[in-house]
């Protein structure tokens, strides 16, 4: 399931589809080792990909700020969602930390390789 940033949404939104159903996410070499989460991917992929339907709008980013705490973990843009917090107000979900306060990241899109910062 090795992706180019720009289907890196897609991933996403195929575990957030698949871990519910039970699927097995394990990995090896960035391909599914479970032969039916492989077969699912694979049709998630054609469905959702650049073949298939697409959402419509921009992917979401998000920047860690400097003086949060998470800092260390990143200073590059990484895809997000925000969503229900599964604890406290972390509700930006994405990132190495996997989940985040509103108050740790600015938000950003990406419009024909220009970044622009959410106020």
């Amino acid at each position: 399931m090795s992706q180019p940033l720009e289907n890196l949404e897609v991933a996403m939104a195929f575990e957030d589809w698949a871990l519910p159903r039970g699927y097995d996410m394990t990995q090896d070499g960035g391909q599914f080792q479970n032969l039916e989460t492989r077969a699912a991917w694979l049709g998630f992929e054609a469905a959702h990909g650049p073949a298939g339907c697409r959402p419509y709008g921009q992917q979401l980013y998000a920047l860690i700020k400097r003086k949060s705490e998470y800092a260390h973990q990143s200073d590059k843009l990484f895809p997000v969602r925000v969503a229900a917090p599964p604890y406290d107000d972390y509700i930006v979900h994405g990132g190495i930390g996997g989940v985040y306060r509103q108050k740790d990241v600015d938000f950003y899109v990406i419009d024909d390789g220009k970044q622009y910062r959410l106020s």
